[in-house]
């Protein structure tokens, strides 16, 4: 069974931290409005050594931006707008960060205007944590 980011405890088992003494922890930028799977993500992730900021709207999302983010992991369906235009925000300022879409739609024209932002991965929730980990690059095997 894969872990997804519903099961924490069974994803918790098999993350272990990245990077080593000395190493700059990774930045992320968690931009997830549903309630349990933005907890879960953040604590995911900081478990793996990211330093992990977190929004749940398009106006906090953005807010995190900035060029020393290194990913940004994004529900485009926000409660104060369309999510797309945080990574719009991403692509206009050509910042570097690795982008993956978390999303429960497959609207083929909601599924095109997410691709026409280019980001490194698209992923259907429940939220597979291989899945995410692989699209930014990160080595869980230590």
């Amino acid at each position: 069974m894969k872990p997804t980011a519903t099961d924490p405890d069974l994803a918790s088992e098999f993350l272990k931290p990245i990077g080593g003494p000395g190493s700059r922890r990774l930045r992320l930028a968690l931009v997830e409005n549903d309630w349990q799977t933005h907890c879960v993500l953040r604590k995911i992730f900081t478990t793996l050594g990211w330093e992990v900021e977190s929004a749940m709207t398009v106006a906090g999302g953005i807010a995190l931006l900035d060029g020393n983010l290194d990913a940004l992991i994004l529900d485009p369906s926000l409660p104060d707008g369309d999510g797309l235009d945080v990574l719009r925000w991403v692509r206009l300022r050509r910042l570097k960060a690795r982008v993956v879409v978390v999303t429960e739609g497959d609207d083929p024209a909601r599924v095109a205007a997410i691709r026409q932002f280019r980001p490194d991965a698209l992923v259907r929730k429940p939220v597979e944590l291989d899945a995410v980990i692989r699209a930014l690059g990160t080595d869980r095997t230590g």
